[in-house]
């Protein structure tokens, strides 16, 4: 599911070249990668309904940014998958965002993807709805980025604002920030 909310990004474009079924392979075995990576380590929430997984949530706590490599059968697995071109240009956008990523610690939303069906009636709301509910009990301030131009609107909606901008690959990818909220 994660691999088909992703494929048609920006980012994804120019990163995997290839028609839709490379970019499509090419994300399930990137995607199967973070997960393994994510397991025990992040905060992972899933939104389900009869016909299967609708959306996918998958948050870093403070101080756990970036997550580990996966293991060396998944890398390997992913390699073959990919090719190592397309390993090699996630290299760089990964790279690219660590450098960008705030020195101190935020609540990071590494993944937030809804079943293409399924985008724009209230998935990925109610998923970050009860994502920052956990983030805003705590404290935390939050970051994400995004390198589709129609999903600034949807952040800010939920506190976020632009913190900056950056190209990888001539694609442009907003750095988008959230301080704390006091709750009570």
């Amino acid at each position: 599911m994660l691999a088909l909310a992703f494929h048609d990004q920006p980012l994804d474009r120019a990163v995997v070249a290839g028609g839709p079924r490379r970019r499509l392979r090419a994300e399930r075995a990137g995607m199967r990668a973070t997960l393994e990576a994510a397991r025990g380590r992040a905060d992972a929430r899933v939104a389900r309904a009869a016909g299967g997984v609708e959306g996918v949530l998958v948050a870093l706590p403070p101080w756990t940014f970036p997550l580990p490599p996966p293991g060396p059968a998944a890398q390997l697995r992913t390699l073959l998958a990919q090719g190592l071109r397309t390993a090699s240009r996630w290299r760089t956008v990964f790279e690219q965002l660590s450098r960008h990523h705030p020195p101190e610690p935020v609540a990071y939303l590494s993944l937030l993807g809804v079943s293409p069906e399924r985008q724009g009636s209230g998935v990925g709301t109610a998923l970050l709805r009860a994502w920052l509910t956990d983030v805003d009990a705590a404290g935390q301030p939050a970051w994400l980025e995004t390198a589709r131009p129609e999903n600034l609107p949807f952040y800010r909606r939920h506190g976020f604002e632009v913190a900056g901008e950056l190209s990888i690959f001539d694609v442009p990818v907003w750095l988008m920030a959230r301080p704390p909220r006091v709750v009570g």
